[in-house]
């Protein structure tokens, strides 16, 4: 398989990614046949999957100009994925052109995607960190290179929470989260849910264990 430019030699290529099996559904390029295989694989399960992700990635940009609009210029963007296609940086740079956006993802392949993709762009950076360790995010120097925590911010929790275990406490997650945003500050979140999939719950349950341990191994 030949590697294109924009994928890190570090990354093995022949093993599918959830980032990229995202950007495959949003219609994006940042994918190998590998990622567009697994996608119709769930999609097997989901047949609705594309137009799930394709939903919640508009509501995504939605938000961000909304946020723009009101004059917040820095995003937070935990469980970024690969920044392809529509992401945070574009959007917000297309309303403000000097907001800065920093991106964090624990997942290896997804930081490293992401630190091609952002190169030569000085208002945008990823963190390669995990939402369930709040302050290692808020007091990494990254963050605090590129976000004023004493000025409002766009938090965006999107299409991640679903991926974290209530053994691990997502609400106290959050809640730390918001607690270190200033005043006029703007939190935008989705979350995945059983309500209208045309599946047997047991059926769901065993796709959605899977999908989520790909995403968080």
């Amino acid at each position: 398989m030949e590697r294109p430019a924009w994928a890190p030699r570090s990354i093995d290529i022949s093993v599918p990614s959830v980032s990229r099996m995202y950007d495959y559904y949003l219609g994006g390029s940042h994918n190998f046949e590998v990622d567009r295989e697994a996608a119709r694989r769930a999609m097997e399960f989901m047949p609705g999957l594309p137009k799930v992700m394709q939903a919640n990635r508009a509501f995504m940009r939605r938000a961000v100009r909304f946020a723009a609009g009101e004059g917040i210029t820095q995003f937070l963007d935990i469980g970024s994925g690969i920044p392809t296609f529509g992401s945070v940086h574009e959007v917000a740079q297309a309303a403000v052109p000097d907001a800065r956006v920093m991106y964090v993802d624990h997942d290896p392949v997804a930081v490293a995607h992401s630190q091609a993709v952002l190169e030569g762009n000085d208002g945008a950076d990823v963190l390669a960190a995990d939402l369930r360790k709040p302050q290692e995010i808020l007091e990494s120097p990254g963050v605090r290179r590129l976000i004023d925590l004493d000025r409002p911010v766009g938090l965006l929790l999107v299409a991640i929470l679903h991926f974290v275990e209530d053994a691990d406490d997502p609400y106290a997650a959050v809640a730390e989260l918001r607690q270190a945003l200033a005043p006029g500050s703007m939190l935008v979140l989705t979350h995945a849910a059983y309500e209208g999939i045309p599946l047997p719950a047991e059926r769901a349950e065993g796709r959605w264990t899977c999908t989520r341990r790909l995403a968080t191994r």
